[in-house]
C-alpha cells in the first residue's frame, strides 16, 4: 500500500498530525495496532479548557464527563491549599470517546485509517520509507510519523532516542465515593508515591483515583485508597500505563521520519499530561511533513523540531526544573513549600497566572516572589 504519509498510531497525537497533513492535501495512511480507536485507554483524561482552545478543538458534550474549577494540593503531613477559579478550568474526558472523535476528524479530512495493524519494522531507502505491518504486508510513503506512544519502536529503528525517565502508574475508576465534583485532588508524599503523586479526579458518578510511583504502584494505590477513606468504593475499571517525566527527546526527526507525542517525550514533566502539548507538536508535525512532501524536499523536516521548540521549549524547560526539584525535595521540604505557598501569596500567584498546560509563567512568578521563595527555603532548611 502506498501513501504520501504513514502515521503509526491513532491516539490524539497521531490523529492531530494526520488531520493537519490531510488538510494540506497529501495522502495519509494511519496504522493503528488495536481494533478499536481509543481502546485500551491509559490516561486520567483531565484536559485543560485553555489547552483545547489552543488546539482549536470544541469537544462534543458526549466526550465530557465533568468540568472542574480548580485543584486541591496536599502535602505529606496534610498541609493543603486550593487553587480555584470562577469558570471551568478543565474537562474530565471519556478518553475512548474523545480519541474516536479525533480519529473521525482525521478520517473526514481524508486520512485513511487501518485498524488492527501493527507496524513491526522500518526501512528507509532510495527516498522512500517502508513500514512492514505484522510482517505480512508493506506500507510505503515519503515520510513516517511515529505516534506509537512511549513504545516508539519505529523511532528506535530510525535511530531516534527514546523518552527518558518513566514512572509506572495505576488508576481505578470507582463509584460510591464522596468527592467534591468541582475540584481535582493532588497528594504528594514520598512514602505514598515516590517519584510522582496520587490523584483524585471527580467524574459524573464517582472518581478516577490513581497514582504514579517508581515501585509497586498498585500496592501503593490500595494503601492510598484506604488512607483517603475509599476502601468501600466500587471499582468499575482498572487501568495501568506509563508516565513520561524526562521531557522531550534530543532529536525528533530523522531521514523520512518524525516522532510526536509520547514517542517524542512531548509530555509535561510535572504532571505527565500529554494531550495538549503533544497535540500541539503533532499539529506542527503534520503541517511540516505535508509542506516537505508538497515541495518534494524531506530536508525540511528539520523545521518541525525548530518550530515546536520555539513554541514550547520554554514550557518544557521550566517544567523540567520543577520536576527535578520535586524529585529531590524531602517530605519535610514539601511541607515547608506548601506552607510558604499558602501563607506568603503563592496561591494568589497560581490563581492569577496558573495554567494547567502552560506552567512557565506561574513557575517564574513563584520563583520571583521573595516572600514565597524565602519562606520556602526557611522551612526546607529547618
Amino acid at each position: 500500500m502506498r501513501s504520501d504519509v504513514i502515521v503509526v498510531g491513532c491516539g490524539p497525537a497521531g490523529s492531530l498530525a494526520s488531520l493537519e497533513a490531510a488538510r494540506k492535501g497529501v495522502e495519509v495512511l494511519v496504522l493503528e495496532e488495536h481494533k478499536v480507536v481509543g481502546e485500551p485507554d491509559h490516561c486520567a483524561g483531565l484536559v485543560s479548557v485553555s489547552g483545547l482552545k489552543k488546539l482549536g478543538l470544541r469537544v462534543p458534550e458526549e466526550c465530557v464527563l465533568n468540568e472542574v474549577y480548580g485543584a486541591r494540593f496536599f502535602s505529606p503531613s496534610g498541609i493543603d491549599f486550593t487553587v480555584r477559579r470562577g469558570t471551568p478550568q478543565a474537562f474530565v474526558l471519556d478518553r475512548r470517546a474523545f480519541d474516536k472523535w479525533l480519529a473521525s476528524l482525521a478520517h473526514d479530512s481524508g486520512a485513511h485509517i487501518v485498524l488492527g495493524e501493527r507496524a513491526t519494522s522500518l526501512r528507509v531507502k532510495a527516498g522512500e520509507a517502508t513500514v512492514t505491518v505484522k510482517g505480512e504486508w508493506e506500507a510505503r510513503g515519503k515520510v513516517v510519523v511515529d505516534a506509537e506512544g512511549c513504545r516508539g519502536k519505529i523511532a528506535r529503528l530510525a535511530g531516534l532516542p527514546r523518552p527518558g525517565r518513566r514512572v509506572p502508574a495505576v488508576q481505578y475508576e470507582v463509584t460510591g465515593v464522596d468527592v467534591d465534583r468541582d475540584f481535582v485532588e493532588l497528594h504528594f508524599e514520598r512514602a505514598l508515591a515516590p517519584g510522582f503523586f496520587a490523584w483524585v479526579i471527580p467524574t459524573k458518578d464517582g472518581a478516577r483515583i490513581g497514582l504514579g510511583a517508581i515501585s509497586q504502584p498498585r500496592k501503593r494505590l490500595e494503601a492510598f485508597m484506604r488512607k483517603r477513606g475509599f476502601s468501600c468504593a466500587r471499582i468499575i475499571r482498572r487501568t495501568a500505563g506509563t508516565i513520561i517525566t524526562g521531557g522531550p527527546v534530543r532529536r525528533t526527526y530523522a531521514s523520512h521520519v518524525v516522532t510526536v507525542g509520547d514517542a517524542a517525550g512531548q509530555v509535561k514533566q510535572t504532571t505527565g499530561g500529554g494531550v495538549v502539548v503533544g497535540g500541539l507538536c503533532a499539529k506542527i508535525a503534520g503541517q511540516v511533513v505535508a509542506d516537505a512532501i508538497l515541495r518534494d524536499d524531506v530536508s525540511r523536516l528539520v523545521k518541525y523540531q525548530q518550530l515546536w521548540k520555539k513554541i514550547l521549549g520554554k514550557e518544557f524547560f521550566y517544567m523540567g526544573l520543577a520536576r527535578k526539584f520535586l524529585d529531590k525535595i524531602s517530605d519535610r521540604g514539601l511541607d515547608g513549600l506548601f506552607r510558604a505557598i499558602r501563607e506568603q501569596g503563592g496561591v494568589e500567584i497560581l490563581e492569577s497566572y496558573g495554567d494547567m498546560d502552560f506552567e512557565a509563567v506561574a513557575l517564574k512568578k513563584l520563583l520571583a516572589s521573595p516572600r514565597t521563595l524565602l519562606t520556602a527555603i526557611t522551612y526546607m532548611l529547618t
